[in-house]
């Protein structure tokens, strides 16, 4: 992403813009009730996200202390009727409550009322002061009117003022849709960088970089699959194959797709599903620079973005048809743990598809609804097309291996791995089967399935996999082989560092190796809930149960609002020895709550019936460590 060290006023705006919107109160209901919402006060795609009481009608505005809490409902319709509400005042104070209002007239298809709550007129110079904001607005308000011409030339002055590369990716959404397609790849050339270097590892801060340049890189490629030019695509997308050696298999796979067509939904772009990709662009980079900016002041990103969350929405009412866009919404909210919310934005969507029917699956049994899980999955099977088989086929195993159908799945994975044909959905399938065979108990099976996932696309992450899967077989010498190779290879991934030293832990003595090897990991990535409990849990082997228990504490702390059932079985023990004993009966509870794999389910059992009987690990003195403590060389592999 190209930043610019000094961004204009209105890009200020813009990115501090929306602070306090949604924990504003609602002034007036703008002569809407709490029970419905008259057709000339929201667009058609507004009132069908209302969320519907138990009469089938609207819960209205009434249900909700504050505009918030709308938007963590999924409930644009209450929404929008709440920031009509606010006094003039409140609204006119920040750019985006009238932009949101805005873009609701837009979605109606009135750009002119569009037009007018922004105060926008004919001579761009008069527009009100909130900005670049309403000008790149307005510029996407004049292409829906169908004036290209002027649509540009709006966007050309608004875009130096936005955000990262979004106002470069607009412009060449724009072009497109309006059927100037040389233009806007001319514009996806001047932003790809002539040298392209991935990210070592996901806590890589050029991984933020590099999500860009694929986002580029991607929709460039995808034009020129659209318009026929098949060649160019591929070497296009073959710049990321190239950065990224290792993952040739899938990038193959990816080539493959826009050779053939196979797997690949690429439909022209219109007026309004660009201008609703535009928006994303924009939210997803301003949440970017407020996580950036918090981080700088010392601070941690955590909970609920409402200023994304509720851009996207808003963003979705303008093209109600962009599953993508749809997809990114839910799994937003299945991050917040509003698994309701997540099953809603499903159920107003005006197709069904199998994918969010998956959706649905995951937010329904997280929420403690297995009956309508099972009826997801059934659903998303019967609407599964030759297309998207396979990808379903993949959602509905991992959910009915949590609703630990083994019978089903046994039988979907028989399917998934005869539907499989490239070497890429090969290996996929079968690093499938060894993660559901392993969840059931049957280790052998899982294994062997770890290995053929490997030997078709020998990649890290495979490799990681397989070795865990030997470990469960006991095969520790061979797993422990492929573990310190990938740790000579990536000696500061702190998720490699993870595995080798909660390997060493859990499967043999080396106590003081894997904890100064777990020590570097956390170092690196000192607030990542998984590595901090295998920190803990070296803690707890060398015997120093209180120092164990507030680091495992923690890391249930930073997973919030969610669980891991490994994270609570951890705790439970280390309670248990502290003599703290319903706290540990509560701690396995709730990791038998969250579906832990047959064996371990088996083993939490036991301990909720008899407790722990084998002795508290002995205190060991703590091995001294530094960041380059553990290192390895090729000769002690």
């Amino acid at each position: 992403m190209r930043l610019k060290p000094v961004l204009a006023a209105s890009a200020l705006v813009l990115a501090f813009a929306l602070g306090g919107c949604a924990s504003t109160q609602s002034g007036g209901t703008v002569g809407a009730t709490a029970n419905a919402y008259p057709d000339e006060a929201l667009s058609p795609a507004a009132r069908s996200t209302a969320v519907l009481g138990d009469n089938g009608k609207p819960i209205g505005i009434s249900a909700y202390p504050a505009p918030i809490d709308a938007v963590k409902a999924g409930d644009m319709a209450a929404f929008l009727v709440m920031t009509q509400g606010l006094d003039a005042a409140d609204r006119n104070s920040n750019p985006f409550f009238n932009a949101f209002l805005a873009l609701d007239r837009a979605a109606a298809g009135d750009t002119a009322g569009a037009r007018m709550i922004l105060n926008i007129q004919d001579d761009a110079d008069t527009a009100d002061a909130g900005s670049n904001l309403y000008a790149y607005l307005d510029a996407w308000f004049l292409a829906m009117d169908g004036q290209p011409d002027a649509a540009i030339e709006r966007h050309r002055s608004a875009a130096s003022g936005m955000p990262g590369l979004t106002g470069e990716l607009s412009l060449a959404a724009m072009l497109e849709a309006v059927g100037r397609a040389d233009q806007a790849l001319a514009v996806y050339e001047s932003l790809t960088p002539s040298k392209i270097e991935a990210p070592e590892h996901q806590f890589d801060p050029r991984g933020l970089l590099y999500s860009h340049i694929k986002t580029v890189i991607s929709r460039h490629a995808l034009l020129l699959q659209r318009l026929g030019r098949i060649e160019e695509a591929k070497a296009v997308y073959q710049r990321l194959a190239d950065a990224e050696p290792e993952e040739a298999i899938s990038y193959a796979a990816a080539l493959d797709s826009l050779e053939t067509g196979k797997n690949l939904k690429n439909e022209p772009l219109t007026v309004r599903a660009a201008f609703a990709q535009s928006l994303s662009d924009v939210s997803r980079t301003l949440q970017e620079q407020r996580i950036i900016r918090k981080i700088m002041m010392g601070g941690r990103p955590d909970g609920f973005d409402d200023q994304r969350s509720a851009m996207d929405q808003v963003a979705l009412l303008i093209n109600p048809e962009d599953d993508g866009l749809r997809s990114a919404i839910i799994d937003d909210f299945y991050d917040n743990a509003l698994y309701d919310s997540a099953a809603h934005m499903v159920s107003v969507s005006p197709k069904p598809t199998a994918s969010l029917e998956l959706a649905a699956g995951q937010a329904l049994l997280m929420a403690g609804k297995v009956d309508g899980a099972r009826e997801a999955v059934d659903k998303a099977l019967s609407l599964a097309t030759d297309e998207d088989r396979l990808p379903t086929l993949y959602g509905a195993l991992q959910l009915t291996t949590l609703l630990d159908d083994e019978a089903r799945s046994d039988k979907l994975l028989g399917e998934l791995l005869k539907t499989a044909e490239s070497p890429a959905e090969r290996a996929s399938a079968h690093g499938l089967a060894a993660e559901i065979y392993g969840q059931f108990g049957n280790y052998e099976k899982a294994a062997k399935n770890a290995e053929e996932a490997r030997n078709l696309d020998d990649t890290h992450d495979r490799r990681l996999a397989l070795a865990d899967a030997l470990g469960k077989v006991g095969k520790v010498n061979e797993a422990i082989i492929l573990l310190r190779t990938e740790r000579l290879a990536r000696p500061n991934d702190p998720y490699t560092l993870n595995s080798l030293g909660y390997f060493l832990i859990v499967n043999t003595d080396k106590y003081e190796e894997g904890y100064r090897v777990l020590a570097r990991a956390r170092a690196l990535a000192q607030h990542d809930p998984y590595i901090s409990d295998s920190f803990g849990w070296a803690l707890f082997k060398m015997g120093d149960l209180e120092a164990a228990r507030r680091m495992i504490e923690s890391s249930r702390q930073e997973l919030q609002p969610h669980r891991h059932w490994e994270i609570e079985n951890h705790l439970g023990d280390i309670y248990w020895y502290l003599d703290r004993k319903d706290e540990a009966k509560e701690a396995w509870q709730y990791a038998l709550d969250n579906r832990p794999p047959a064996v371990e389910r088996k083993q939490l059992e036991d301990k909720l019936a008899s407790g722990l009987t084998a002795p508290a690990p002995e205190k060991r003195p703590l091995p001294d460590v530094s960041l380059t403590n553990g290192e390895v060389d090729r000769q002690d592999i």
